[in-house]
């Protein structure tokens, strides 16, 4: 990470679990100070929050529901007035769930759009103004390969990661050439969610992979960590697929 963006303040949505949790610890290593966003789980946020301190970085925990526009602004106040003006933001909050032609309901597609797609564009829009008017910015906005293939099984959670890969294409265009944003679309990535899942299922997709491992959040952070910094400076409205190679594009 370059001189540019270290000191800067980070917004991390979701950010005390799994690869949100990977990606703060990341940016504080950086010399980055990192707020992290939870809407539930306190006590994780603060663990995260507490080892960025115990290895000399520094941050905060910040409560908002990403897809309520009032506790987004308000959130963004707090953080602003606490470590500075938000000089990156990493959407990465998000839920999933099966969902078939035959047991598909709109209640349950509503509230994944709602968290997935409101959830992303909520906060980029909450921050934009301020990196504009700074001249300044990056956002990475969490989607997923299930974005970019058919997903018979998970229609509505594909629908919704598909939304966020061309909210980032369109909104790099509306915002350039001050801020930049992109995006991630990772495979499947263990985490605590994973560890319910089908062995053989788990094993197939290993295999389905040309690296033959399944991903970790230090793949996606890593991933994320480059797209924010200037050396990524010529790159904006793009969706890296970070998956050992089970998709490939274009």
């Amino acid at each position: 990470m370059n001189q540019t963006i270290s000191g800067a303040v980070a917004l991390v949505t979701g950010g005390s679990r799994g690869i949100g949790r990977s990606i703060s610890l990341a940016l504080a290593s950086r010399g980055i100070k990192v707020a992290v966003n939870f809407i539930s789980d306190k006590s994780s946020a603060e663990d995260v929050v507490s080892e960025i301190r115990s290895r000399g970085g520094d941050g905060g925990i910040f409560r908002a529901d990403v897809a309520n526009e009032t506790e987004v602004s308000e959130m963004v106040s707090r953080i602003e007035s606490a470590l500075g003006p938000i000089d990156l933001l990493i959407t990465n909050a998000g839920i999933g769930a099966p969902t078939t032609h035959d047991d598909f309901d709109m209640p349950t597609f509503r509230k994944i759009m709602r968290v997935n797609v409101e959830g992303t564009i909520i906060p980029v829009m909450a921050v934009k103004d301020g990196m504009l008017s700074r001249g300044r910015g990056s956002i990475v906005c969490i989607s997923s390969i299930a974005g970019l293939r058919s997903r018979p099984r998970m229609i509505a959670y594909s629908t919704s990661k598909a939304a966020v890969i061309g909210f980032v294409r369109n909104m790099a265009g509306a915002l350039g050439p001050a801020v930049r944003v992109n995006g991630i679309a990772p495979g499947l990535i263990k985490t605590d969610m994973t560890e319910s899942m089908d062995p053989k299922v788990l094993a197939d997709m290993e295999e389905e992979a040309f690296v033959k491992r399944l991903g970790v959040p230090e793949d996606i952070s890593g991933a994320a960590l480059f797209l924010l910094s200037d050396d990524a400076g010529f790159i904006s409205g793009q969706t890296f697929v970070v998956d050992g190679g089970r998709v490939t594009l274009p």
